[in-house]
C-alpha cells in the first residue's frame, strides 16, 4: 500500500517504521536533505499501521482534547547559571531531564551524530549524555527506533521523559494509542526544522575556509552576548568561527 498523505504534509516523524510490523518503510533524503518513507512493495502486508500512526492523518483526533488556551502558564529558567549559559532557551529541559533521572527514569532527546553528519534522538539514564543533550540542534532529527523503544521501556514500567519536536511528540502519542502514568512529554515551540544537507554543507563551507575539521558546534552562543544569536564553531586546529544575527550562512 502507499501511506495516503501528500509529501509536503509529511514531517518524517518515522513513527510509521518503527511501527510496520514486517519492517517493510525505510526512509530516504530527498533532493532538499529531507527525510521520507518508502515502502517496500514486496513485503508490504497492507496491515495500514502506518496510515493508523500518522501525526498528520491523523491530528484531528490527536487534537480533539486541545484547549482553546493553556490552562495554566509557567516562565522558569534554571537557576544554574552554568547550565543557562550553554542552553539554548533557558534551561528547562536540563531541569526536567535531571529530575527524571534522579527517579532512575530514562531521558530523550537529538544528539549530533559523529563527525556532525547530521542529528538523531538518543535514550539514556545516564546523567552524563546531558551536556550532549542539552541545546537545540534546528535540524530535522533521525528519529528512527525511538517510539519502539519508548515503549518497551514503558511496558518495563520505567519512567521516560520524552523530548522532541512537536510533530515527532504528537507521533509518539498516535504509536502508544494510550496514556502512560509513567511517560512525561514534552515538546517545543517549532518554527520548522531545516535540512541536514543544508546544515552539512554549511559546515562543509566552513572546513574549507578554515583547513580544518569541525570538532564543535553551539547554536546560541552566549560569549558574545546573550541576545547576538552567535553561532560558534570550532575546529580541530583550535580556531573557532562566531557567526552573529544573519551575518551567519546558515541562520540566514
Amino acid at each position: 500500500m502507499a501511506i495516503n498523505i501528500e509529501k509536503q504534509n509529511c514531517c518524517g516523524c518515522n513513527a510509521c517504521g518503527d511501527v510496520c510490523p514486517k519492517d517493510s518503510i525505510t526512509f530516504k533524503t530527498d533532493i532538499e536533505g529531507f527525510w521520507y518513507p518508502e515502502i517496500n512493495k514486496d513485503t508490504c502486508i497492507d496491515c495500514g499501521l502506518c496510515e493508523k500512526v500518522c501525526p498528520v492523518i491523523n491530528i484531528k483526533q490527536l487534537k480533539v482534547n486541545d484547549y482553546p488556551k493553556p490552562i495554566h502558564t509557567i516562565a522558569a529558567i534554571n537557576k544554574n547559571m552554568r547550565i543557562r549559559w550553554n542552553s539554548t532557551s533557558g534551561g528547562a529541559y536540563t531541569a526536567l531531564a535531571e529530575t527524571m533521572l534522579e527517579q532512575q527514569g530514562y531521558v530523550t532527546g537529538a544528539i549530533y551524530n559523529e563527525g556532525f553528519t547530521g542529528v538523531h534522538n538518543y535514550v539514556s539514564n545516564n546523567s552524563g549524555d546531558l551536556e550532549k543533550l542539552r541545546s537545540s540542534k534546528y535540524l530535522q532529527s533521525n528519529a528512527e527506533g525511538l517510539f519502539r523503544e519508548i515503549k518497551r521501556l514503558l511496558d518495563k514500567r520505567e519512567k521516560v521523559l520524552a523530548c522532541g519536536t512537536p510533530c515527532q511528540m504528537a507521533a509518539l502519542r498516535s504509536f502508544l494509542h494510550r496514556d502512560y502514568e509513567n511517560l512525561v512529554i514534552v515538546d517545543f515551540i517549532c518554527r520548522g526544522v531545516n535540512s541536514p544537507k543544508v546544515y552539512r554543507a554549511y559546515l562543509d563551507s566552513l572546513e574549507k575556509k578554515y583547513g580544518s575539521k569541525v570538532v564543535y558546534v553551539k547554536a546560541k552562543n552566549k560569549e558574545l552576548g546573550w541576545r547576538n544569536l552567535t553561532r560558534k564553531v570550532t575546529f580541530a586546529n583550535g580556531e573557532s568561527y562566531y557567526g552573529i544575527h544573519m551575518d551567519d550562512d546558515f541562520r540566514r
